[in-house]
């Protein structure tokens, strides 16, 4: 796990959420990651107000450019104050006999009132074979999202 800056960012403050970019070969793996990550949020009790598409959303997307202005300026529209996204580099079973899990992603968070990244962290895992990939990824969830204070 690689935290490339620390930050406590407020509870008081609107959250939004957007898919992440997909960077494997494995079908809406982005989606994936992203409702896992909203998921841990929302058991942390912190809000946030869910921009994340289906499967159609990446397909329409020809630039990860213009998808990531559509999501700053959707994440806006709502009055979010910070917008949550990432990137999945990887999402699939090893090959062989136990076939590991193996992810890896970052998770960024972008000030809206700048449109500056103010938290940035990348993560990358893989376990034996009796864990799900979804387990992995929630498990570097909670090692990569930043603190949230009062």
């Amino acid at each position: 796990m690689v935290n490339k800056k620390s930050i406590n960012l407020p509870l008081d403050k609107k959250y939004a959420i957007s898919s992440f970019w997909n960077y494997t070969e494995t079908p809406m793996a982005g989606l994936k990651v992203a409702t896992i990550v909203e998921s841990i949020l929302a058991q942390k009790g912190i809000i946030v107000s869910s921009l994340i598409g289906g499967g159609e959303e990446m397909s329409l997307s020809t630039t990860k450019k213009s998808f990531l202005e559509k999501k700053l300026k959707d994440a806006k529209e709502i009055g979010s104050d910070y917008l949550i996204l990432g990137n999945v580099q990887e999402w699939r079973y090893k090959t062989g006999i136990d076939g590991e899990p193996v992810v890896s992603y970052g998770i960024k968070v972008i000030n809206l009132k700048d449109d500056s990244t103010i938290f940035n962290s990348v993560g990358a895992k893989s376990a034996w074979g009796h864990k799900s990939i979804g387990v992995v990824a929630q498990e570097i969830a909670n090692e990569l999202l930043p603190q949230f204070i009062k």
